[in-house]
C-alpha cells in the first residue's frame, strides 16, 4: 500500500476509500523541494526514525548526511517498491567481483580451497610481496563480504576464506 509524508514527518497510508483520500492528502507533502524545506530543519536523529518506520527496509543507525536523509526518504516513499528491493537485495548473498583471470581472482581461488593458501603460495602465484598479500587478504576480501579464517598448519600460517 502506498504511504505520504505528512508536513508534521509522519508516515500515512493512501486510503483506498476516494473520501478518506481527500481529508488525508490535506497535509501531505507533494514535492521534493516541498520536503526538503520542511524536513531540513529536523534533527537528523527524527529523519532516521522516519526511514526506519519505512516498511521494507533495512533500518540505520545513522546517516552520511542530512542531504543523503532527505534524498533516500523521499525515493523511498515516492517509489517503495524500488526501495523495498534494494533494501532486499543487499541482505543477499554478497557476489565476489573480481575480474575473471585476475591475480585477484586466482588469490580468492586458492583461499576457497578446503586446505586454504599459505602467504608463500599466494606470492609464487602472484609475484606480490608479503605486505601486498596481507593487504589484500584484509582489504579486498572483506569489501567483497567475506572474512577470512587464518590457522596455523605446520608451522606455517594458513588462510582460508571462510565459508
Amino acid at each position: 500500500m502506498p504511504f505520504h509524508l505528512t508536513t508534521d514527518g509522519s508516515l500515512t497510508e493512501i486510503p483506498t476509500d476516494n473520501g478518506q483520500r481527500a481529508n488525508a492528502e490535506k497535509g501531505v507533502v507533494t514535492t521534493r523541494e516541498e520536503w526538503e524545506v520542511i524536513a531540513g530543519a529536523w534533527p537528523l536523529k527524527r529523519l532516521i526514525e522516519i526511514w526506519n518506520a519505512l516498511p521494507g527496509i533495512t533500518p540505520v543507525e545513522k546517516f552520511t548526511s542530512r542531504q543523503i536523509a532527505l534524498e533516500r526518504i523521499w525515493r523511498a516513499v515516492e517509489s517503495p517498491e524500488q526501495a523495498r528491493g534494494k533494501a532486499q537485495g543487499k541482505a543477499g548473498q554478497v557476489k565476489v567481483r573480481f575480474r575473471e583471470g585476475s591475480k585477484a581472482a586466482q588469490v580468492y581461488a586458492l583461499l576457497c580451497r578446503p586446505e586454504g593458501a599459505t602467504v608463500g603460495q599466494i606470492q609464487s602465484l602472484t609475484g606480490w610481496q608479503r605486505h601486498s598479500v596481507r593487504g589484500f587478504l584484509s582489504a579486498s576480501v572483506r569489501k567483497q563480504g567475506r572474512s577470512v579464517r587464518s590457522f596455523e598448519r605446520g608451522g606455517e600460517r594458513v588462510y582460508r576464506v571462510k565459508s
